[in-house]
Order: C-alpha cells, then structure tokens, then sequence
C-alpha cells in the first residue's frame, strides 16, 4: 500500500497540490488550479484518487467539492514525503515553469515544436518535446511492450502521445 502512495505523489506538481491544501486546511480544486496555474483537471483527478487512498478527506459545500487532510493522511506523509511539510517548499510555487504544464496558458509565439528520441537503460524509447527556444516542454516514456506514458499530462493517453503516435505512423508510410 505504501509503495502506491509513494508513486502517487512522486512528481513536484502532485506534491505542490498536497502541499497547498496542507497550508490551506481545506480547499476546492478550482482554488488550487488559480494558485498554481496548472491544468483544471490534473488537482480534483488527484485529489480523488488520495480520497481513495484515504489521504484526503472529500466533503460537499453546496455544489463544490471541498478536499482536506486525514489525520492518517498526514502520518503517511510525514512518513513518506516529509518535505510537503517543510515551509520552504513552497518557494517551489514560482521556481516551477507553470506554463509548460498546459498548452492554453503556453505561449504562442514559442510554439515551434522539436522532437528528440533517445532509447533508456531498459531498452525503451524517450521522446522529449522542445520549444522553440530549446526548454523542455514534455517527456513520452515508451516501454518495450509499447506502453506510453506522458510526465506532463500525467496519462496513459493525451495529446502528446496522440501526436508521437500519428507522426510515426506517417513517416512508415
């Protein structure tokens, strides 16, 4: 159980969102989706799945959705995560490329796509999305038995991978 909980959180974003409902107390996905300029569906998708995990606690104010931290929750993280806690973590807020996170708020003028492959230890591929300037926008995992995986949109299926998927097919025809 506790292996699932560390790989739930592993990333700075997931991190980010535990964090700020920690400093919050309670909050709606809506709050946390303004504050740290990411995607509307990435925190309430999250924060379901840390209900299931019982981490957080899920309640209804009306019609929002208001999430906060279990006494467990807690006990697991400090366990597991131990800088969620840590106040300096949320300098972390303006040190994260927020825009890179989704495509509505990325700049358009840096749009100009470059695609780089490199193969892992393993023998699966790496497929890294590059603006125009150079800065990393996205990475695509490919395992051998040709499962996908997006760090950025934290999926199994999202535009990138749609996009790697119908550019290659292109080019074997």
């Amino acid at each position: 159980m506790e292996n699932i909980i560390n790989q739930s959180i592993a990333t700075p974003i997931r991190k980010l969102i535990l964090h700020f409902v920690l400093i919050r107390g309670t909050t709606y996905p809506k709050q946390i989706t303004e504050n740290l300029k990411i995607s509307k569906g990435l925190p309430s998708q999250f924060l379901r799945l840390c209900t299931a995990l019982n981490i957080v606690k899920r309640s209804r104010s009306g019609h929002k959705v208001l999430y906060s931290i279990t006494v467990k929750g807690m006990s697991i993280l400090k366990r597991l995560s131990p800088e969620i806690f840590d106040r300096s973590f949320s300098g972390l807020f303006g040190s994260l490329p927020k825009k890179k996170y989704g495509t509505k708020y990325y700049p358009v003028n840096r749009i100009g796509l470059e695609i780089k492959e490199s193969v892992d230890y393993v023998g699966g591929k790496q497929y890294s999305f590059y603006d125009s300037e150079g800065d990393l926008i996205s990475n695509v995992y490919r395992s051998n038995e040709g499962a996908w995986w997006c760090t950025s949109c934290q999926s199994r299926a999202c535009r990138h991978i749609n996009y790697l998927k119908n550019y290659y097919e292109e080019l074997k025809k």
